[in-house]
């Protein structure tokens, strides 16, 4: 036992060399007598008086040895007299002394003080377990030692941890294990610790010091009281309390105290392996701090700090029954305020970017003025820069909304009806743009030669060069709104791109404008199909065939073949002169006219085109790329009903939902016709006019009426050519920022601030990387926080808004610090310097 006990000394302490043993009774060396060998590299030696002797072998012979030395009958020289009479004092100081109670060794072994011989004698069973004794390893010195470090082992060691929690963990972890449903970790948690006095009064202490409240055993969900305070203050906090409020008796006003509180929450909702279990845990013990209750006291306009899912649901009910229509303005900045409050991945999220997406839809609405134009030119100039935003916001409001039916939500109902009245918003407001531009066309177009666009048909003419290689991406259905927002993707990377509109042919129809974009002599009607130089080109083949006359070397290839094959034989595919790749994910996803496929395609899309370009310049060394459309499209997520659909009574050649052919010349209400001949390079044997609705109205015929084309819109005619290009970019200025409120104040040691990012990330403008931190004087009070500024969506603000927080992490006196914002690649010169009003004082409790 004894001999175990001396092994552990040394286990314990692998630079001790010597263990001096001064055995007064007699006892140990009676006990060491019997003991028949000792372990390798152990010396046991009583001491027979010979000191030089003695400190000659420890110092020599035994240099590389554990040394057990046993003095009989002898003492520990306390008094200086006896010291000065004790000639291996030195090696006695610098090693240890053998003591029969494990408290006073312990006590020995990290030279602690005598104010914790009552701790320690008390609880030295526990502390010289394995599992406490390896969570203390490496933590306890005779400067670091605490009651309230040991405590915080044994408490997590109840938890079932290895490794030492710091209090906010603690806290944060027990209330997980509150609410789950592990019953028998749950009660051997609660049964260890009421166990342990210490432990027990180190929590208890340090809960009621934060919240006012502590654990209650008799409760079967003993955190329940924490957890309802702070649910409470993490979201009142900034506001005094009400007459009315039942809950106001969990208010803390102490600004340090809340500070630490935020810590609390902060962690719990942000770690990444604790988030999930901790949300839901509030969720459950808190449940009788009601949302409901607090917004009936204090209003969905109030200050809160925090935002749980359930505050939200009744504020954005209010704001989209009530605001969303009527002010979009105030709610895009709210739902931008209420996005950078909640986790990034909380499902809500989705909730808020629909109305958020909303908003911006009503906001476009409401700035684009009249739409009564003067000009065919001026409708294509509205579009391009305006209006086809409108068209961008409904998309992306619908796939947001696509995205919510996936779950089920407690305002189901009312985002459905603000779904169903943005529908006819959208159904009206881009019916009256091309009725205003169809009549304009009718009247002044003289059959759309006065737009000011390029032409489809001329497109090789226009834009091939026999001195380059290129490559020509044509993308069905590429609605220049969806090429709009590639471009933003585009502007990120090295490559320089432009974007163009051109003007399709009429029909906006595939089989007609796809193969248009192709070089040619000619192009003729064949039954209802068209015929490019006598060939009606239908296979892939066949256009690489057609290619090859006009380009020796040129091929056609879809989009699967290039992103499948493998790397030989994609090098060598473009090292042609020319190489055509039909990609088609639009147009094919409206074939089953699913609502969610097609707004999933469109995204679809823009990731894979996106993708396509940087690899056609960075991997298979490709200078010169052109993407451009074959039509767009007009698209409404609503039903049609029968009597929304234009009835024909003309003979016709074919009819689709939005176009017919015929050689009726007669007028009918409700279309337009134009000759084949003028809107498009179609010949035909017979004169034939086409005949398509005033507006967006579908025609009572085959073929999609979500999803359409074929007709005279300006959604359908206007295709988009980007031209893309490896080179040099000679970017030399970053995108600005601002501060979006330069009233700055503290609150519980913390700044949150939002930064706006002035401008996009474009083809001229490259991103910027700051560093913020606050400063007393020229010392640093705060960490530095780095952001990178690199949104290139030029159509919403909000994805170039970014919250920023700073926390103090040293105690200061100053009531006025200093934001200050640097650019990374100038640390002299601030870009932003801005006051901060220091409103609390610190203290590090934790």
């Amino acid at each position: 036992m004894i001999q175990n006990r001396i092994y552990n000394y040394f286990e314990r302490n692998p630079q001790l060399h010597v263990l001096f043993i001064f055995d007064k009774m007699d006892i140990i060396q009676t006990e060491l007598e019997d003991v028949k060998e000792w372990a390798d590299g152990y010396i046991y030696k009583v001491f027979d008086g010979a000191w030089f002797n003695t400190k000659y072998a420890i110092e020599n012979t035994w240099k590389d040895k554990r040394i057990v030395l046993l003095f009989p009958v002898g003492t520990y020289p306390h008094s200086e007299e006896q010291q000065l009479q004790f000639p291996l004092l030195d090696m006695l100081k610098a090693n240890m002394e053998y003591k029969e109670d494990d408290y006073a060794s312990f006590m020995q072994q990290y030279n602690l003080p005598e104010r914790f011989r009552s701790f320690i004698k008390k609880n030295i069973a526990e502390i010289m377990s394995s599992k406490i004794n390896n969570i203390l390893n490496g933590h306890i010195d005779s400067n670091t030692f605490s009651e309230d470090l040991v405590c915080r082992a044994f408490i997590s060691n109840y938890l079932g941890e290895k490794k030492l929690l710091d209090w906010e963990t603690i806290i944060i972890k027990m209330i997980i294990l509150d609410a789950t449903s592990e019953g028998k970790k749950h009660a051997d948690f609660w049964h260890k610790l009421s166990k342990n006095v210490d432990a027990s009064k180190a929590i208890n202490d340090k809960l009621t010091k934060l919240f006012g409240v502590s654990y209650n055993l008799n409760l079967p969900q003993k955190m329940k009281y924490v957890a309802e305070c702070m649910k409470y203050n993490c979201i009142t906090q900034l506001l005094d309390a009400m007459p009315g409020d039942s809950y106001k008796q969990y208010k803390i006003s102490n600004s340090v105290v809340l500070d630490q509180v935020n810590k609390i929450y902060e962690w719990g909702t942000h770690d990444r392996m604790l988030s999930e279990k901790f949300i839901q845990s509030m969720r459950v013990l808190s449940s009788d701090i009601k949302e409901e209750e607090i917004i009936n006291i204090y209003g969905i306009d109030a200050n809160y700090f925090y935002f749980t899912e359930a505050l939200c649901w009744p504020i954005l009910k209010e704001i989209v029954e009530k605001k969303l229509m009527a002010d979009p303005e105030d709610v895009n900045d709210r739902m931008r305020e209420l996005a950078l409050k909640l986790p990034v991945d909380s499902y809500i999220q989705i909730v808020i970017r629909f109305i958020g997406q909303s908003a911006l839809f009503y906001m476009q609405i409401r700035s684009l003025g009249t739409l009564k134009l003067n000009s065919t030119k001026e409708y294509v100039n509205k579009y391009i820069t305006e209006f086809y935003q409108v068209d961008m916001f409904y998309r992306r409001t619908l796939e947001a909304y696509h995205e919510l039916l996936t779950k089920e939500n407690p305002i189901e109902l009312v985002l459905n009806a603000a779904k169903r009245q943005l529908d006819l918003e959208y159904a009206k407001i881009a019916n009256l743009l091309n009725l205003e531009w169809l009549t304009c066309v009718e009247e002044k177009g003289v059959w759309f030669t006065e737009t000011g666009l390029k032409h489809q048909e001329d497109f090789y003419a226009n834009e091939s060069d026999p001195n380059v290689k290129q490559v020509v991406i044509i993308s069905d259905a590429l609605r220049y709104e969806v090429a709009m927002e590639l471009m933003q993707r585009l502007a990120k990377e090295k490559h320089m791109a432009t974007i163009e509109a051109y003007q399709a042919m009429l029909p906006t129809e595939t089989k007609f404008c796809k193969p248009s974009l192709l070089p040619y002599h000619s192009l003729e009607l064949f039954g209802t199909d068209m015929a490019v130089d006598g060939v009606v080109l239908t296979t892939t083949e066949q256009r690489t065939a057609h290619l090859n006359k006009y380009r020796d070397g040129g091929i056609c290839v879809r989009y699967e073949d290039v992103m499948n094959g493998d790397q030989t034989s994609t090098r060598e595919l473009f090292k042609r002169p020319l190489v055509y790749i039909f990609h088609d994910i639009i147009d094919e996803a409206s074939h089953s006219q699913s609502p969610f496929e097609v707004i999933s395609a469109c995204r679809k899309a823009i990731d894979q085109l996106a993708v396509l370009i940087k690899r056609l310049h960075a991997s298979w060394n490709v200078t010169n790329v052109l993407l451009t459309a074959d039509h767009g499209f007009l698209y409404n997520d609503m039903k049609f009903e029968d009597k929304d659909k234009h009835s024909i009574t003309d003979i016709s050649v074919e009819k689709k939902t939005r176009y017919y052919l015929s050689d009726n010349t007669e007028k009918i209400d409700g279309i337009i016709k134009f000759p084949l001949e003028k809107v498009s390079a179609i010949k035909s044997q017979t004169p034939l006019w086409i005949g398509v609705p005033v507006g967006t109205n579908r025609l009572a015929a085959s073929g999609g009426y979500n999803f359409a084309h074929g007709g005279a819109s300006l959604q359908e005619m206007i295709i988009p050519v980007i031209r893309s290009q490896q080179k040099r970019t000679n970017k030399t200025k970053k995108v600005g920022v601002t501060l979006m409120n330069p009233n700055l104040n503290m609150v519980s040691s913390r700044l949150k601030f939002q930064l706006i990012q002035s401008e996009a990330v474009s083809m001229t403008v490259m991103e910027r990387k700051i560093v913020c931190c606050i400063y007393n004087g020229d010392d640093p009070v705060t960490q530095e926080k780095e952001l990178t500024l690199n949104s290139a969506d030029a159509t919403n603000l909000n994805n170039r808004v970014y919250e920023v927080t700073l926390n103090l992490n040293k105690s200061i006196s100053a009531s006025m610090l200093q934001l200050r914002i640097y650019d990374t690649d100038d640390r002299l010169n601030p870009l932003i310097r801005e006051t901060v009003k220091n409103n609390t004082m610190i203290e590090q409790d934790f």
